[in-house]
């Protein structure tokens, strides 16, 4: 029997702010080779990243208004 952890939702928040130590970078990328579901939930985590970030710049521009 094969047991295999996961990335953490912790993690992978941190790789789409882009927010890793270069070292868990490597091992980070390998583990999503190997397995599409973490990789799946990475690409959700940025396109979340992403909304949140244009959203707070949106909000930026009204304040500023």
């Amino acid at each position: 029997m094969e047991i295999v952890l996961h990335i953490t939702d912790d993690l992978l928040e941190r790789c789409a702010m882009q927010a890793l130590p270069e070292s868990d970078v490597i091992p980070l990328k390998e583990h999503l080779m190997i397995y599409p579901d973490c990789r799946e939930r990475l690409h959700a985590e940025i396109e979340f990243v992403t909304a949140m970030r244009g959203a707070a710049a949106q909000i930026r521009e009204v304040a500023k208004s």
